[in-house]
Order: C-alpha cells, then structure tokens, then sequence
C-alpha cells in the first residue's frame, strides 16, 4: 500500500466486479486476479442478488484482498455497479462485468500510468480478447479536462468493464438519482455515460497502449446475457434507447453549464441518433443479438423512426429553452441521417 504524509495508509487501486450469477465465470476470473501478491489492491465484487453461492465461492479463495458486498433486493445492472462503487476504498475503481477481467500481470504497470497522471479522472486501457489477441489498441495520449476530455468521451469506447474512474470525483447519489428516475423498472444501462459525462468535467482523460485487460466477445461467450428487461425486448431496442435517450439529455442540460453542456447536447443527439434508427436497424435482423438478449425481431421502420426520433428531439430540446435559455446555435446538425 502507499503511504500518505508518513501515517496514513491509502490504497491506489480498487478492482470493481459486478455479477449476477455465472459463479463458474466469476470463479475462473477470480483465480486470474489473486495471481497477483502484492497487497496495495482490493478486489470488490458486488452481488446482485445472485441465486447461486457467490459467497460461498468467494470465502472459498482465502484471500483477505476479496471483499463481498451482497445488494439487499435485485437492483439490476446500474444499481449493482453504483453499488460496487460505493463499497471500493481505493483512490481509483477498474470496473469489470463478469466476463471481463484484469490481467494480473499488467497491475503494476497500470498503477505506475496512474501514478504519473495525478490530474486525471478516468482512465482507458487497451485490450486483448478472450483468446489474448489484441482487441482495443490505443495511444498513450492525455486529453485536457473540459472540452478535450469531452472530445474523447465522444470517440472512445463507453461500456460496463474497463473503466477506471479516480473514486473522490464520483457523485454516486447524483448518478442514482437519475438512475432511479428513468429506469425504475428495468435494466437502464446507462450509469457508465453519466460518469463519463461528469468525469470530464473533473480531470483529465488518459488512455494507454498498456492492454491492461481482457475484453471479451459478446457473442463468443455460451451464457445468455444476464440482462434483462421488463418487455423482454431486446436492450437495444429504441423503446429503451430513449429512456436512455432522455436521461443523458437530461443530465445534461441539468448538471452542466455553458459551452459543456451545449457539446454534450450535440454529441447525445448524434449518438442517439445513430444508435435508434441505422444501429438498431442491424441489431434487430442479427440472430446473434437476439439469441444473447433472449429476444426476437421487431416490426422496424428507419424511415418513420427517424421522424419519431426527430420529435421527440426537437420536443426535449422546446422544453430545455424553457427551463434554461439553451442555445445549440443556428443550423445545428439535428436533422440528419444518422451514421452518414
């Protein structure tokens, strides 16, 4: 562990796993990480009301390093990260789902490219795959906190596993709130990108060529997503894509100011745009999607959801300038054909 001022005796990194079931996965990844020795990290793992014997399993490796937090009722897949979060002791969180892990022998160099950036809020690590294959490459690059960092939340990956969030920036009552109001009864899946949002604001972005971790294939993987949703319709499917859709929007206008909150209103336009009508397009047709979400196709229309999208739009942006005189300036790029 690190030692601050002489006395006080800090931990730098926490290791942040969220699972529901899938004992065996967690079982095997659990095995990977306790390779490493040293006693400088934490591994967390929160249960979300599993019905199989995490505990058990967990008490089983004898290692003081391994601490359980169990949800008091099902919280899903947001609840159960923000969860995880609130029980991590280190000055920075790697977050993982269950299928994902970090590679034990890169711990010490991660620690190291966190200790030369003291500035930074959030971190991203490249990747190897499940067969250790080079998945994500990145560049070692630093991006500015505000309008750089803003910049590569819109480019770089945003997903569950992988993320390593510097702790004392989070607001986790904020991101519950939220949470808690557009997704009271399903899987929001969201959580992630209102960090993200707030992170950028708060530090500086890095990212490293350091594949510090193993991000594996969705669709290679023999276990039906643990995800599930209130319709039992695909996660991806635009009646939920915009509860997320509102969320962000949401959040935005509420919680940022000035020319930070006008950029992230232009890039949750963009990206909603693109993931609700030509990204779900392709989604609802794939028979691997739908046979890992324990969903099937939907009647779909790009042309009349690109209208529906449109409203909806121009409707939450009508109300904003109500609220707050918001300004995205004239000629914004709202009417457009997502992903061209």
């Amino acid at each position: 562990a690190e030692i601050l001022e002489g006395r006080q005796w800090i931990m730098l990194l926490s290791i942040c796993i969220a699972v529901y079931n899938q004992i065996e996965l967690v079982r095997e990844n659990i095995s990977e990480i306790v390779k490493y020795k040293g006693d400088d990290i934490e591994i967390v793992v929160s249960d979300d009301c599993s019905t199989e014997p995490i505990e058990q399993m967990l008490l089983d490796f004898g290692d003081s390093r391994i601490k359980y937090f169990r949800t008091a009722v099902n919280k899903s897949h947001d609840g159960n990260i923000l969860n995880g979060l609130r029980n991590c002791c280190g000055d920075y969180v790697f977050l993982f789902r269950s299928k994902d892990i970090i590679i034990p022998e890169k711990i010490d160099e991660v620690k190291e490219i966190i200790k030369c950036h003291p500035k930074a809020s959030y971190f991203l690590f490249s990747a190897l795959d499940e067969n250790y294959k080079k998945r994500m490459v990145l560049e070692d690059k630093a991006y500015k906190q505000n309008e750089e960092a803003q910049n590569a939340h819109d480019k770089l990956l945003v997903h569950p596993s992988g993320q390593v969030y510097k702790r004392s920036f989070l607001r986790l009552n904020l991101y519950e709130k939220y949470i808690d109001t557009y997704f009271p009864k399903f899987n929001g899946c969201d959580v992630h990108q209102l960090i993200r949002m707030d992170l950028a604001l708060q530090g500086d972005f890095v990212t490293s060529s350091c594949c510090a971790w193993r991000y594996a294939y969705t669709f290679q993987a023999k276990e039906a997503s643990v995800i599930s949703t209130e319709k039992k319709l695909n996660i991806y499917a635009p009646y939920y894509q915009y509860q997320r859709y509102e969320c962000e929007m949401n959040f935005a206008n509420n919680e940022f100011q000035g020319k930070n909150k006008v950029i992230f209103l232009k890039q949750i336009i963009k990206s909603h745009g693109w993931r609700i009508v030509p990204l779900f397009m392709l989604i609802n047709r794939s028979e691997e999607y739908n046979r890992h979400y324990n969903s099937a196709p939907i009647s779909f229309s790009p042309y009349k959801e690109l209208i529906i999208f449109m409203r909806r739009t121009l409707k939450m942006l009508k109300t904003m300038k109500k609220k707050s005189n918001i300004c995205l300036g004239v000629g914004t790029t709202l009417f457009f054909v997502p992903g061209v």
